[in-house]
């Protein structure tokens, strides 16, 4: 009898240990940076509350987007041109409003631009006329990217040869195997450190004085930022242009304010944590994760942010 008793309380104890734990998920794509920023917020997460956060994989953003908005998953990710658009139903999300979307957090400056070989000899996006493009489907991020630097510089897809890329892992092979001759890659990111070690060298296309008005036609939030301004990086120099916009966490306006508030302490208490995983995480500031006030936020996060006096919206 005894026995039985002591295993009844053993069976009990692990059931309870489990149910302390809540799973949540974490909407993110197939390598990038955007994997990359899933795998630190999910490790973080889980080691400094009681959730447990497990990177829900698909293959772009525009097929979790539905999911977080209808509740399916309770957490996303994307840059901040791509959550505008799906709150608001335009641009990459034309017709196709996610209205439950809330912020929970701007994690840190995505400083991004094209990649190309050293050995190129290409420097602006001058020089990308004639050369090998990808070409992502309309309306995706990777075309919006494309377009809108090109356009920097007067050209459109017209002016060069098209490669049709399906994802962003596939453009990141793509050179490396030499079917194309640009890629779209983040600073600090490990694709653009496997590429530089994969074509023997890499640098990032300048951008100009001015452009940064036409990306943000294109690409929302947007601004300019220099060599000088960055993280050391593949690619990188002191003369190098490439363009910034914040990368956000977002969450299904459902989700209890409870959790949220766990996520945001732990993001807020986390820095040395993620910014152990890598160098995309060296501008990181938790006294930042409210910065971006045009989108609204979850209650939680908004309760959160005001209680460590870091909140800066209405």
């Amino acid at each position: 009898m005894l026995k039985r008793l002591i295993i009844a309380v053993a069976l009990a104890g692990a059931v309870c240990g489990s149910a302390a734990a809540q799973t949540v998920g974490l909407a993110t794509t197939k390598g990038g940076a955007t994997s990359q920023i899933s795998i630190a917020l999910a490790k973080t997460i889980s080691e400094l509350s009681d959730l447990m956060v497990r990177p829900q994989v698909m293959a772009n953003t525009a097929q979790y987007l539905p999911l977080v908005d209808s509740g399916r998953v309770e957490f996303g990710i994307a840059n901040f041109p791509q959550t505008s658009y799906a709150i608001s139903g335009t641009g990459m999300s034309e017709g196709q409003p996610h209205p439950n979307l809330r912020m929970v957090a701007s994690l840190i400056p995505f400083n991004a631009g094209l990649l190309v070989t050293a050995e190129s000899g290409m420097k602006t996006m001058a020089d990308l006329k004639g050369k090998r493009v990808p070409r992502f489907p309309a309306n995706s991020l990777g075309d919006f990217i494309v377009r809108a630097s090109l356009a920097t510089a007067d050209l459109t897809y017209d002016d060069v040869t098209s490669v049709p890329i399906a994802n962003f892992p596939a453009m990141f092979q793509a050179i490396k195997d030499g079917t194309t001759d640009v890629t779209i890659a983040t600073a600090g990111s490990q694709s653009a450190l496997d590429i530089e070690a994969s074509t023997g060298g890499v640098r990032f296309l300048d951008y100009k004085d001015g452009d940064e008005t036409i990306l943000s036609e294109s690409l929302p939030g947007t601004s300019l930022k220099k060599g000088t301004e960055l993280p050391e990086s593949a690619g990188i120099t002191a003369d190098t242009v490439i363009f910034s916009y914040d990368y956000t966490l977002f969450a299904n306006v459902d989700v209890p304010n409870e959790t949220v508030v766990k996520v945001a302490k732990a993001l807020y208490e986390g820095k040395a944590s993620l910014q152990e995983s890598g160098p995309i995480w060296s501008e990181f500031d938790p006294a930042k994760l409210a910065r971006v006030t045009t989108l609204e936020y979850h209650p939680g996060a908004v309760e959160f942010y005001k209680s460590v006096g870091i909140w800066t919206g209405n």
